[in-house]
């Protein structure tokens, strides 16, 4: 597979970050206190964020409180990432009318686009998912549509992604389904209207979601260590395969530390490990619970294991 020429400009390009929201320990949005992991994404080279998705919390979080802490990191992001900062903020409802009140809640934004997954809780058809899209890309924002079938249950067939090309204000697909086959056909698309492009949101294969034309990626543990994230993607693009198979090798490596808490607790074992290296605050939304002794414990353990791809510990995290 030839490598991607994507618009360098283009939303979903690049290296993305599905950044935590910082929160103090009443569980109430603290942007200030994620500015250090900002100023470590900009000196990796990371340009784009993603707020409010799977590591954000955002389905826990009220859309006020999603609002209200998009609109300082945004400026926060732009101050640091300078004139290629881009951002986008998820819209995760559990059904088509708490998907555009929260997307409306975000209007007066200035964001480069926002990720809609599909609805969750019930099963839904064909029909009903194209519906729910195509109502979110009237709204009037450029859309991102986010595949989460392991979160939302609600997989999101070829065929729909291929009836909303027809959507000028649908840009791109997320897909975090680890599906290869379905990516690729995800990819074939992208190549059948250009200014439609795919990232790959599955950590473990994000140099091969390169090899099959890949416009981004996705990857959380890119907030540990960005500048490994960033110098996949340089490989992966400029056909080292070699170099970029060696990154993918770093990137599991990291992605490894999720198996102290498997599942969606994931997201307390990142931001135990970001406090830990004194970038971001620990907390996470009820009912997420704090690492015990013993996990806190491997954690600590498995960071000093991973020194060569990770910042030094802060004896004294804040």
């Amino acid at each position: 597979m030839a490598t991607v020429a994507d618009p360098p400009d283009h939303q979903v390009a690049g290296v993305i970050i599905p950044l935590v929201t910082a929160l103090d320990r009443y569980g109430r949005p603290d942007p200030p206190s994620v500015r250090p992991l900002l100023a470590h994404l900009a000196t990796g080279g990371v340009t784009t964020l993603m707020l409010a998705g799977t590591n954000g919390e955002g389905p826990l979080l009220p859309a006020d409180a999603v609002r209200t802490y998009a609109a300082e990191v945004s400026a926060m992001w732009r101050e640091l990432a300078g004139a290629s900062a881009r951002i986008m903020v998820g819209a995760a409802g559990a059904g088509t009318r708490e998907t555009l009140q929260r997307m409306e809640c975000l209007d007066d934004l200035d964001l480069d686009a926002v990720v809609v997954l599909a609805p969750s809780y019930f099963r839904h058809t064909e029909r009903e998912l194209h519906a729910h899209f195509r109502d979110a890309a009237h709204h009037g924002r450029p859309i991102v549509v986010y595949n989460s079938p392991g979160y939302t249950g609600n997989p999101i067939p070829v065929s729909v992604v291929r009836r909303l090309l027809d959507e000028p204000a649908v840009v791109g697909l997320k897909d975090s389904s680890g599906d290869a086959a379905l990516f690729a056909q995800f990819c074939a698309l992208a190549r059948e209207r250009p200014a439609f492009q795919v990232a790959q949101g599955a950590e473990r294969q994000l140099a091969d979601g390169l090899r099959l034309g890949a416009a981004g990626l996705v990857p959380g543990v890119g907030m540990l260590a960005p500048a490994l994230c960033v110098d996949l993607l340089k490989a992966g693009r400029g056909g080292d395969h070699a170099a970029a198979t060696a990154r993918q090798h770093d990137v599991a490596r990291l992605a490894a530390l999720f198996g102290i808490r498997p599942g969606a607790s994931g997201v307390v074992v990142i931001k135990t490990a970001l406090h830990l290296l004194g970038l971001c605050p620990p907390h996470a939304s009820a009912p997420f619970l704090p690492l015990t002794e013993t996990e806190l414990t491997d954690l600590r353990a498995a960071l000093a294991r991973l020194h060569d791809l990770v910042r030094p510990l802060d004896p004294q995290p804040r």
